[in-house]
């Protein structure tokens, strides 16, 4: 066996601990079981029991969250806790999971060699951007039922002038990898032959349109109203009203509840007016689940290859001028929730009104490095292959050095060009590491009752069969209370 081959081997070798970093989904099966049914508790204890090494293993050889994905152990099991009404112990993780975040996001910068040499799983997962604009909203909701007085600046760092959200469009808006097929179709380029792209459906370069967020907004002057902050409630709910002029928001009202009217600086509206001697209650309901990753394997054919190995010139010979891309992709999780009703005291049900579709939002950031990540992996997939051809060629000659007949030479050649492709080809794979409990959409309503013990019930439509979730609240003249439900089905 050649030096280059044995390279192109142990490089093989090292796909089975990168794989092991993306979970498949089928590891998560009792988790979700539980998530499906509403019984959260449960769901956070199928993590401990997963996160527990069996007897004679290594903690660092647990199935469901490995040592690199430790920002998705603290995001999952953060966000399950939420639901479950746990919030000292989300707001624990969910602080955590942002942490971990911006360890990983610094140690990327050293493990880019090794992700460009195997693949993106050999990184620590950073989290994408959507899964850190949610921490922060999640956690703003469990410093507001911990009443840690944190709420309103874990939003405002969302929103603010140069907040996260500012940051995150400029970040994008910054990126010229939209240039992507033009630098392949240039670069790329062998004996005058143009790279054909055969079956790869190379993303166009998309500039986020998420430049606010409408439940951050929302949240901002709820919890500014709870301050005592009439004016930063009035500028959070003018500021919505524009959020649902872009494009992410496209079909979406703004929900009667939350408009205003009036001149700038001094709006009115159903959230901001508080009837004499009454109190209000809010409602804020998730439903259904948001998109998560999944590998999508696109085929190009590669004629800079022939220069490398002439023999692939031969047409029955170009099937081995190809090679495979292994991309993220986005995998909706469709709901079967119809719609959300809420009732107090068994009094007639107000509909509950869109407020934000988290999957837009996921699919929005999602889009915005996608074609840079499809360069990534092209250029990593193209030095390999150029690798695998450089030894095939390299074998042919031995043979003819040694005086085989040419065929032989051909197939010793060709063995070790298609052994190699197969063994880099093992290297490759996407990186579909994400959260997979963020909620689908957020709905709201606002009702003013008069102070005292009320019953309240959250009735979400399932596919025509109901689910409701009843609680009793506690509401005091001139305050607001904010209750919440989820149903991820």
């Amino acid at each position: 066996m050649n030096k280059r081959m044995r390279r192109v081997l142990s490089a093989s070798g090292l796909s089975a601990a990168l794989f092991s970093c993306a979970t498949l989904p089928s590891a998560y099966k009792r988790v979700d079981a539980a998530v499906k049914t509403g019984a959260f508790d449960a769901a956070v204890g199928e993590i401990a029991a997963k996160q527990t090494p069996p007897k004679g293993k290594s903690k660092s050889e647990t199935t469901l969250y490995p040592e690199k994905n430790r920002v998705l152990l603290y995001l999952d099991r953060g966000m399950l806790e939420h639901y479950a009404g746990d919030y000292e112990a989300s707001y624990a993780d969910l602080s955590e999971a942002e942490q971990k975040i911006e360890e990983a996001y610094t140690k990327s910068v050293t493990q880019s060699l090794a992700s460009y040499a195997a693949n993106d799983n050999a990184k620590d997962y950073a989290g994408e951007d959507y899964e850190d604009i949610y921490v922060n909203i999640f956690n703003a909701l469990n410093a507001y039922h911990a009443g840690n007085g944190q709420a309103y600046a874990l939003v405002n760092d969302l929103v603010a002038q140069g907040g996260e959200l500012q940051v995150l469009a400029e970040k994008y808006a910054q990126d010229d990898s939209g240039k992507l097929q033009d630098f392949v179709q240039g670069a790329l380029k062998g004996g005058g032959t143009v790279l054909t792209l055969g079956t790869v459906e190379w993303p166009e370069k998309k500039a986020i349109t998420l430049t606010d967020s409408a439940l951050a907004r929302y949240l901002g002057a709820f919890f500014a109203l709870n301050d005592g902050n009439k004016d930063q409630a009035r500028y959070n709910l003018f500021e919505l009203q524009n959020a649902y002029r872009t494009p992410v928001y496209a079909g979406i009202s703004v929900p009667a509840p939350l408009a205003v009217t009036g001149e700038r600086g001094s709006e009115k509206g159903p959230l901001l007016d508080l009837p004499a001697g009454e109190g209000q209650l809010n409602v804020l309901a998730f439903a259904g689940l948001s998109p998560v990753k999944a590998e999508k394997i696109d085929t190009f054919f590669f004629p800079f290859l022939i220069p490398l190995y002439p023999a692939l010139f031969v047409p029955w010979l170009h099937p081995l001028a190809s090679g495979t891309l292994k991309v993220p992709a986005l995998v909706p999780r469709p709901s079967d929730i119809r719609g959300i009703r809420v009732s107090v005291d068994g009094d007639e049900a107000v509909q509950l009104e869109l407020l934000e579709d988290i999957g837009a939002v996921v699919s929005d950031t999602f889009n915005g490095h996608l074609s840079s990540t499809y360069l990534k992996t092209y250029a990593r997939v193209v030095a390999k292959l150029a690798v695998a051809a450089a030894g095939g060629k390299a074998a042919e000659q031995k043979a003819l050095d040694k005086n085989l007949p040419a065929l032989v030479a051909l197939g010793a050649g060709l063995g070790v060009l298609k052994a190699a492709q197969a063994a880099l080809d093992a290297t490759e794979a996407a990186d579909t590491r994400s959260g997979r409990y963020l909620p689908g959409k957020a709905y709201v309503g606002v009702l003013n009752l008069k102070p005292g013990a009320h019953t309240v019930s959250v009735e979400y439509d399932v596919g025509g069969k109901p689910v409701k979730f009843t609680k009793t609240v506690a509401i005091k003249a001139g305050e607001r209370v904010l209750v919440e439900a989820a149903c991820l089905q």
